[in-house]
């Protein structure tokens, strides 16, 4: 309790993914490389290690590629290794984003992966990203919510 007020103190749900993120006790410098050869290799290098780990990395990279991010280390990929990210269209993660209702049901009732991304027409990698996506977004609404509780 606060001695001034005599109401429980509470500490704040997080609020968005960002919150989440294994780089927000590190210096955000380190994702924004700078200098060139070896340096800035070195120092992408040691962003994408924080990356490696981080429970909202693919929310991130989602968020750099729909807010076109062209700086820095995001998601775990440079800002090049974005750009051709980019350029090459995923319908199926459409696909698989629009079923994400359905893929959920096949998962409980036992259907393995590969059958679920033969039926919908998609490679079973796009499909093993966007259930690891579905899942993400799971443990951050998990998570927020017991934070609020």
């Amino acid at each position: 309790m606060s001695t001034s007020t005599r109401r429980p103190t509470t500490i704040a749900a997080p609020t968005t993914w960002m919150e989440y993120g294994s780089c927000r006790e590190t210096d955000p410098n380190l994702f924004f490389p700078e200098g060139r050869g070896a340096a800035i290799t070195i120092q992408t290098a040691q962003a994408k290690a924080v990356c490696r780990n981080c429970p909202v990395r693919s929310l991130c990279l989602e968020w750099a590629l729909d807010t076109g991010q062209s700086t820095g280390v995001w998601g775990g990929l440079s800002e090049d290794e974005r750009r051709d990210l980019a350029r090459v269209p995923e319908p199926s993660m459409d696909r698989c984003l629009n079923a994400q209702a359905w893929i959920e049901e096949q998962l409980a009732v036992g259907r393995g992966q590969r059958e679920i991304a033969r039926e919908l027409g998609v490679d079973p990698g796009v499909l093993g990203r966007a259930i690891k996506r579905f899942r993400d977004e799971q443990a951050l609404d998990t998570a927020a919510e017991e934070v609020a509780a």
